[in-house]
């Protein structure tokens, strides 16, 4: 049975392993390399033959504005017990970019995506809300 590959298409909803970086962390010139983390892919524009990305960081311990992901979804996403996704800021991108962590398959997207759920919840909190903008080049 063959699979499609989509490592080179970026879709909203699609999870990825991303050098995302902190907007607080993005002024600073002697902020390290940030860490590599799963990240949720929420908007995709395709102008001519580039895409640009937009990502929010899924982090355990998160403060701000954020959206619970429910444990079997965790678990289906291979994500930490206490992940939550944070929307109150984004990193946006021209895909691939250089910050993307290849999975073990090299493929760059993780074999299953977000809920259809988890994403409304997401959107729904989002309304009437600011999301900060950390442009990465």
């Amino acid at each position: 049975m063959q699979q499609n590959d989509t490592s080179d298409r970026p879709e909203a909803g699609t999870i990825i392993d991303f050098r995302y970086l902190e907007g607080r962390d993005a002024a600073s010139k002697t902020a390290e390399e940030p860490e590599i983390r799963p990240c949720l892919i929420w908007n995709v524009r395709a102008i001519e033959t580039l895409n640009l990305v937009a990502v929010l960081p899924i982090l355990s311990g998160a403060t701000g504005a954020r959206v619970a992901i429910s444990p079997a979804e965790r678990a289906a996403l291979g994500l930490e017990d206490t992940a939550d996704v944070v929307f109150d800021e984004a990193n946006v991108f021209l895909w691939p970019g250089p910050h993307l962590q290849p999975q073990a398959d090299r493929g760059l997207i993780r074999p299953r995506r977000a809920s259809k759920q988890l994403l409304g919840e997401i959107a729904a909190g989002m309304t009437g809300r600011n999301c900060n903008i950390v442009i990465r080049p």
